[in-house]
């Protein structure tokens, strides 16, 4: 998991068209944080996303996964391309309220094979 210093402000990236949708988790965001350690920006296309991506590098982004004017695609290779430390998470409201997280984690040769090692392979 992503860790935070105590006391930084964490950037957050609300990925979607719906300003409804957006300014909803926002509102919930600064609930939780009692409006101290997060700032938030909203990006409702692909050029804005790249764009706040590569000039504000947050530590979170949330995407409306089922926005249709982003492309998942393209978010995902930009991502997964990258080396910056982030979370991604995608929201459906569509689905039953699930939230996949993809949390990069940068593993050592021992790490990874013990991550490895918790699968058994007969159950593959």
């Amino acid at each position: 998991m992503v860790q935070f210093n105590q006391g930084a402000i964490r950037k957050i990236i609300i990925a979607s068209a719906s300003p409804l949708f957006a300014k909803g988790l926002e509102k919930m965001l600064l609930q939780q944080s009692s409006n101290r350690d997060i700032a938030i920006k909203h990006a409702p296309n692909m050029d804005l996303i790249i764009q706040e991506l590569e000039q504000w590098q947050p530590d979170v982004v949330i995407v409306d996964y089922d926005d249709l004017t982003i492309d998942r695609t393209e978010f995902l290779r930009y991502f997964v391309d990258g080396e910056r430390t982030m979370q991604v998470m995608l929201v459906s409201l569509k689905a039953n309220g699930a939230v996949v997280v993809y949390d990069r984690r940068i593993l050592t040769p021992d790490q990874a094979e013990g991550w490895l090692g918790l699968f058994r392979y007969d159950e593959l």
